[in-house]
């Protein structure tokens, strides 16, 4: 594993995902996709079959999952999708890196992509800007900030339920839930580094300083997650916690986008939103804390500096990201709300996930 010391988190050479030790075992859809993916298909007992089968079955489960919504099925296919993006972030030697690039998997991975998309899309049409004002700079800027500060009757009571009611054990979860996507947002980050202009790049290395502590290790804020993790006694999960959809939507959409080029704006789009929301939702976070540990603020340090540093962030995205982007190029400007639009349905859908699991 590459490790460079305690605060640092375990880049394993071996997946963190359960393969199926043999064919049989390899039944549902994410079972055959970590079959496949395990081995140089030459050599792994049936692949040529359990392909087949996979191609076959896939528009099935697709229409389960997106046309029917079944519950059960949009988790095998988040789940499922989560994994294939996990290859273009797993350990460097692994043996799964072979098919990041696979004709088979990129095939797969497309079908799953559009079926969500073209679910997703209808879904947040009302939310939309029209397209005159997408592409004026200051009319797009206004309606990021009011869609961040737009908040549903159940975001309000998950975030009071934070601030005055959670337990130490429902913050653990709450945490814990986090966990995941905290870690993964600098690597969404980097990803929308590839190139559209120097001051795009600009805002986006001036976030990923921030992300990095400024090059005071101690202060990078994964360290600080995990600091924050074992101070108060939990351990960093290997696998999301999650067994339920949404949560797998909300992290995959960073990927959908941050690993297809014909998305790009739509990921800026995605990345700017949380930071113009997030400082308002740290807040009722930071104030629970307070509620529950009268250290609170040294043991959770990651929630206090992300307070501060996401007002500027907000700001920043806004002013330097999007509004440079539509005064070059009218055009994207939809696409940068779709981005938008679709980071707010995530995060709705996140809290639901949320008021559930902590039973509010």
């Amino acid at each position: 594993m590459l490790l460079n010391s305690s605060t640092d988190r375990a880049i394993n050479l071996k997946p963190s995902f359960i393969t199926p030790q043999s064919p049989e075992k390899a039944r549902t859809l994410l079972e055959r996709i970590v079959y496949l993916l395990s081995n140089t298909h030459q050599i792994l007992p049936e692949a040529e079959t359990i392909l087949n089968t996979l191609y076959r079955d896939l528009p099935i489960i697709l229409h389960s999952a997106f046309t029917d919504e079944e519950s059960v099925a949009l988790l095998e296919v988040h789940k499922s999708l989560y994994n294939i993006y996990e290859v273009s972030l797993s350990h460097p030697l692994s043996p799964i890196c072979i098919h990041e690039h696979s004709p088979w998997l990129l095939t797969i991975r497309n079908q799953i992509e559009n079926a969500w998309l073209n679910y997703e899309l209808p879904r947040i049409q009302k939310q939309l800007p029209s397209p005159s004002e997408a592409k004026h700079p200051k009319l797009l800027r206004d309606w990021f900030v009011q869609q961040a500060h737009t908040e549903s009757d159940l975001d309000k009571c998950l975030l009071n339920f934070l601030k005055n009611q959670a337990s130490i054990e429902q913050f653990n979860i709450f945490i814990l839930s986090d966990a995941t996507l905290n870690y993964r947002f600098c690597d969404a980050l980097a990803l929308a580094q590839l190139h559209f202009s120097e001051t795009v790049k600009a805002e986006i290395v001036h976030n990923m300083w921030d992300e990095c502590g400024h090059g005071v290790a101690e202060k990078s804020h994964g360290r600080q997650f995990t600091q924050m993790l074992a101070s108060l006694g939990l351990e960093q999960p290997t696998l999301p916690i999650w067994e339920d959809w949404r949560p797998y939507a909300g992290h995959n959409l960073y990927f959908c986008f941050g690993l297809n080029r014909r998305h790009y704006f739509k990921g800026i789009g995605s990345l700017g939103m949380p930071e113009i929301f997030d400082p308002n939702r740290n807040r009722s976070v930071v104030a629970g804390l307070e509620r529950l540990y009268s250290d609170a603020r040294v043991k959770c340090e990651y929630f206090y500096d992300h307070i501060e540093v996401d007002e500027k962030h907000g700001l920043g995205w806004l002013n330097n990201a999007i509004v440079p982007i539509v005064e070059v190029e009218p055009e994207a400007g939809l696409e940068l709300a779709i981005g938008g639009a679709l980071r707010m349905e995530v995060m709705r859908r996140y809290n639901e996930y949320l008021a559930v699991r902590l039973g509010v």
